[in-house]
């Protein structure tokens, strides 16, 4: 079996898999009960992990089997295959006057929403996976499943309605563990337009803009990448008028910013390329890459020293393309209860998170790049001991520590549900 498409993640594209698998949920089934080895088995949606593929093992590749996107009659739902981008979903939802809350970049696939979804929107309508009402796909022993969501979580029930329950808990934000999901059902919004104001900051002003975004109580929200420069992006819908107050409040506060600009989008779909700003130097040969991400509350008055120490690791990057960004929750996206899905940190303001680069080809740039990443979450961990599974690393040390972090007291609910589910380990290790 053959590689279906190029992959966007440069570091899975350069390894050497067993091979690659592209198939329905019923073929599927049986080729996960006649048993495929080694394992684990890779998934492939939109290509953006750095685990999409890897050397010695096989990867599903959902590109070409799964790409339905099927909007109900009344525009209120969709139903997404999990082989489309975010970006295939906006466009074919934009034709109809409707959307759904996408992160930072349109890249990646499904796995974006499976993981928790968090973006620029996610203060105003909740993370992407808040919106989902209906999985298909099939579990790790091989199990089609064809859930939705439970109507009403937090009653007791039945022994199957439990189980249902505790099935549906484990697929929202930690179903690389325990299942391939196939397709996705969501609920739709109302494609509205967004105002976006980006600029150039020094660190002193990006204390600022983090101290009075941690103010506001609208559904504006602050996102910032560190690398070369310091860029800011902030993000509101047109429609909310103390939002945007509250952004021409900041950019008055901080005075004179470089590049700065503020437009309004029809969307996210046309929404500007986060991080561009950040750096100015054209990338050199081909780039390799892991990222690590964190959650936690807002930072009060740790902002200073967390910015210094910051600060030291950018200027001891041991790459250019490493680089420290960070986007802001809370609003709708706290309002869910922490028992109904496996994104527990539902109290968090604040992700950051981490990129280490190196060239590939350098083993000895991978060590420096990834020694970076394991001390950047050290002086992290402190201010946002919770993990974002964006990316799971069960090829690197940080993996035990990094399921510890992401899911806390729900972790042995989660290996109670894979030892049911993916009782030989087919899929990633808990």
């Amino acid at each position: 079996m053959t590689k279906l498409a190029a992959l966007w993640n440069p570091m899975a594209d350069d390894s050497q898999p067993t091979g690659w698998i592209s198939t329905d949920a019923i073929h599927l089934s049986n080729l996960i009960r006649q048993g495929i080895q080694p394992t684990p088995l890779l998934v492939c949606a939109g290509g953006t992990s750095s685990r999409c593929a890897a050397d010695g093992l096989w990867t599903l590749d959902l590109r070409a089997r799964h790409r339905q996107l099927i909007i109900s009659e009344e525009g209120d739902e969709v139903e997404i295959g999990a082989g489309l981008t975010m970006a295939e979903v906006l466009s074919g939802l934009q034709i109809h006057g409707r959307s759904i809350p996408v992160g930072l970049s349109t890249v990646p696939g499904c796995g974006f929403v499976l993981t928790g979804g968090i973006g620029p929107l996610s203060r105003s309508q909740g993370l992407a996976m808040d919106h989902i009402v209906g999985l298909r796909g099939v579990w790790g022993n091989g199990n089609i499943f064809d859930l939705s969501a439970p109507t009403n979580p937090a009653s007791p029930g039945t022994a199957s309605k439990n189980e249902t329950h505790q099935q549906w808990k484990g697929l929202l934000g930690a179903a690389p563990f325990l299942a391939v999901v196939t397709a996705i059902r969501l609920r739709t919004q109302k494609l509205t337009p967004l105002v976006i104001w980006r600029s150039v900051c020094s660190v002193q002003q990006l204390e600022i803009a983090i101290e009075a975004a941690e103010q506001w109580e609208h559904s504006a929200s602050l996102q910032w990448a560190w690398n070369e420069n310091i860029e800011l992006f902030i993000a509101c819908s047109a429609n909310d008028p103390a939002a945007i107050k509250a952004v021409e409040t900041l950019k008055t506060l901080l005075g004179h910013c470089s590049e700065s600009s503020m437009t309004i989008v029809p969307g996210q779909h046309a929404q500007p390329l986060f991080g561009a700003l950040a750096t100015s130097t054209a990338a050199q040969g081909r780039i390799h890459s892991e990222v690590s991400s964190r959650l936690g509350p807002a930072w009060g008055q740790r902002v200073p020293s967390l910015l210094r120490d910051l600060n030291q690791l950018i200027r001891g990057r041991p790459h250019p393309r490493c680089q420290i960004s960070a986007q802001q929750l809370g609003g709708m996206s706290s309002q869910i209860p922490v028992s109904r899905t496996s994104f527990i940190h539902r109290d968090a303001i604040w992700k950051p998170w981490v990129t280490a680069a190196w060239s590939a080809g350098d083993p000895k740039g991978r060590e420096q790049a990834l020694d970076w990443l394991f001390h950047a979450n050290t002086i992290l961990t402190e201010s946002c001991p919770g993990v974002h599974l964006t990316q799971i690393h069960p090829h690197l040390p940080c993996h035990k520590a990094e399921l510890n972090d992401a899911f806390q007291d729900w972790l042995p609910g989660l290996k109670h549900l894979k030892s049911h589910h993916d009782p030989y380990g087919l899929l990633p290790p808990l």
